[in-house]
């Protein structure tokens, strides 16, 4: 039986949410989320869909990872356009995945976990980050 992706929703998108707003917070955040919803796969028998689930995502995992790591080890550097449209791509295809399967699961972040646009709010050189309020 094939699935109608036609039948999910679209990811919220949030124009004002930039890339360069994306927090180390952020990323711990949705990575608890989804790693609960995983172990909770797992505990329903379904361990072959989350390990594959785990492993589609892993990459965007990565690029995420290394990219708030690269950007906690150069404090004074802006982060690269480069490196932020790769965070951009990984963080939509994460948050695209999430809001598909968990929109409307217990501690779903609707305000956190959209999908940014790729300028930036503010210019680069003092890294200052605009703070989104979250609900």
């Amino acid at each position: 039986m094939p699935i109608d992706l036609r039948a999910v929703p679209s990811a919220p998108e949030d124009p004002a949410f930039t890339v360069d707003q994306l927090t180390p917070e952020d990323f711990a955040a949705i990575t608890a989320f989804l790693d609960a919803r995983l172990e909770e796969l797992v505990a329903d028998g379904h361990a072959a869909a989350a390990t594959a689930l785990a492993m589609a995502l892993d990459p965007q995992l990565d690029t995420l990872r290394g990219s708030f790591e690269w950007e906690a080890d150069r404090p004074s550097e802006p982060v690269p356009d480069n490196w932020l449209s790769e965070r951009q791509f990984a963080w939509q295809q994460l948050a695209i995945v999430l809001w598909s399967g968990w929109c409307d699961a217990e501690g779903y972040d609707t305000v956190r976990w959209t999908v940014p646009s790729l300028r930036r709010k503010q210019p680069a050189p003092g890294r200052d980050r605009v703070s989104r309020a979250v609900e």
